[in-house]
């Protein structure tokens, strides 16, 4: 699971890196790709890659990377979410997929964990680690932007929803990192009880009675479609982190 590992990691740091509360410039974006495309390249050599699997991993990681954080300028933040979407969906399938080709993670990385004072190193094994130390990453700033994707391919109405329902940006990370935890413990009545505190909490904003009825849909349909987006991907990274070996 390395290559997904990475994968992971490389969007994860990428989009951390790009966040910001301005207008991200083309100096932000390269710094986000450089750093991401590093960190990958990085961690694949602390994990035991051979120098040219090293080099193959920052290569490839390079273009994908610069491609999608690109997709957040002009002139492809005209273009259709629908293409940024494929991307990141496709990269990972295909590494998804070739990651029975890699070999078990080894080299620094494997003998810091099997070193690690914690019950957890001892039942929990590195590559599921490391697996879901990128799909921490994974899951914070990147499927913001998933969500985002999202909304905007079905056309809706964004800038009411976030005007409505404000702390969408760090309520959602927080939401995904519980639902992955409670997936990965199994307990997924956990989970079911995080969206319904979530939908009690934001009643009340959804229905407020001084907006018109047109606007109250839209609030609905913003908060629906962004909540289980944002549920599915922790809940799928949940299931990839549990499907390591």
């Amino acid at each position: 699971m390395i290559l997904l590992a990475l994968a992971l990691l490389g969007f994860g740091v990428g989009d951390l890196l790009r966040w910001s509360p301005e207008r991200v410039s083309a100096r932000r974006t390269g710094i986000a790709v450089a750093g991401a495309t590093g960190a990958v390249a990085a961690v694949a050599a602390l994990c035991g890659m051979r120098a040219t699997s090293v080099v193959a991993a920052g290569a490839v990681a390079l273009p994908v990377l610069a491609v999608w954080l690109a997709f957040d300028r002009p002139p492809l933040k005209d273009a259709k979410p629908e293409y940024a979407l494929a991307l990141i969906i496709l990269t990972l399938v295909v590494l998804f997929a070739a990651s029975g080709s890699a070999a078990p993670i080894g080299g620094p990385v494997a003998s810091w964990y099997s070193n690690l004072d914690f019950p957890f190193a001892r039942s929990v094994s590195v590559d599921r680690f490391v697996l879901g130390v990128g799909a921490a990453l994974f899951l914070l700033a990147t499927t913001n932007r998933i969500v985002r994707l999202v909304l905007d391919a079905t056309e809706t109405s964004t800038g009411t929803g976030e005007g409505a329902l404000r702390g969408g940006r760090l309520l959602g990370p927080m939401e995904r990192l519980i639902i992955a935890a409670t997936v990965l413990s199994g307990d997924l009545a956990g989970a079911g009880f995080v969206i319904a505190a979530k939908g009690l909490l934001r009643f009340p904003e959804i229905r407020r009675t001084d907006r018109p009825q047109t606007k109250v849909d839209e609030i609905t349909e913003y908060f629906l479609i962004g909540t289980f987006t944002s549920v599915v991907a922790a809940a799928t990274v949940a299931v990839l982190v549990l499907a390591a070996s």
